[in-house]
């Protein structure tokens, strides 16, 4: 569904819908036009080599980079429509970054309940039951109340997204949700977003894990100079690319 100016939803094809995609900061254009449709309950992992608009395109879905044209339907919203709430839109949305940004001056516990208490208005009581089954589905029952500081890399990333789950929401973002992690701390946060997917979570993953992306993945899409130049299931694009491009990234990463 949408939420058009009279701010009522109304019915959209797919969880997301990205047509003519454009997005530029000054005169350089990061995105060149970009058209993507994405089914609820689908996993799309998104690669390419750095500066080729992933992360751009991730920000887009949740407007924390304007678009510069184009339009954008997730989960309903128009984000293309200036009088979207956007307050709204990001309860249906869960987005991860590369960075934790957690508060340090809170428990993790008070991390994940935070959005629930101030932007859905849950009673404290709900928010921290729902939080503390969330630590428990990402295997961190036992930090409830410890501090940011005290946790690794890894489970700080393991909080951010319990902390994305705990609003509820019905479409995932990881923006290279591991790439700031030693790679030993990587296996867990990947098995965290496994699992959403075998949960059938609609998921956008940018990531440079290549292996995770054939194994999660329903389609692939590769990025490159800010087009999407190649996408298919990782059996299609993993093992039979068609593009030049394509062929010469992958043989440089796999």
């Amino acid at each position: 569904m949408s939420k058009n100016s009279a701010g009522s939803r109304i019915p959209a094809g797919s969880k997301v819908s990205v047509r003519g995609l454009r997005k530029s900061f000054g005169s350089n254009e990061v995105l060149k036009g970009l058209d993507v449709e994405i089914s609820e309950g689908e996993v799309v992992c998104v690669i390419g080599p750095s500066g080729s608009g992933k992360s751009t395109f991730l920000r887009c879905l949740n407007k924390l980079d304007e678009l510069s044209a184009g339009t954008v339907i997730v989960d309903g919203f128009n984000l293309s429509d200036k009088t979207v709430d956007l307050n709204e839109v990001r309860q249906h949305i869960g987005m991860v970054f590369q960075h934790f940004n957690l508060f340090p001056h809170m428990t993790v516990l008070q991390n994940i309940m935070l959005a629930p208490v101030e932007l859905k208005k849950q009673s404290t009581a709900t928010a921290r039951a729902s939080a503390l089954k969330l630590l428990d589905r990402v295997g961190l029952a036992e930090k409830a109340d410890a501090r940011p500081a005290q946790l690794s890399g890894g489970q700080k990333q393991r909080v951010a997204i319990a902390r994305s789950l705990a609003v509820n929401p019905d479409i995932m973002l990881f923006d290279e949700a591991t790439s700031a992690l030693d790679p030993e701390m990587v296996g867990e946060v990947l098995q965290v977003i496994r699992d959403l997917a075998a949960e059938g979570m609609t998921m956008v993953v940018v990531t440079h894990e290549m292996g995770f992306a054939r194994e999660v993945a329903d389609r692939v899409i590769f990025m490159a100079d800010g087009v999407i130049v190649e996408e298919g299931t990782p059996a299609e694009l993993f093992g039979n690319p068609q593009q030049e491009r394509t062929q010469d990234f992958l043989s440089k990463v796999l």
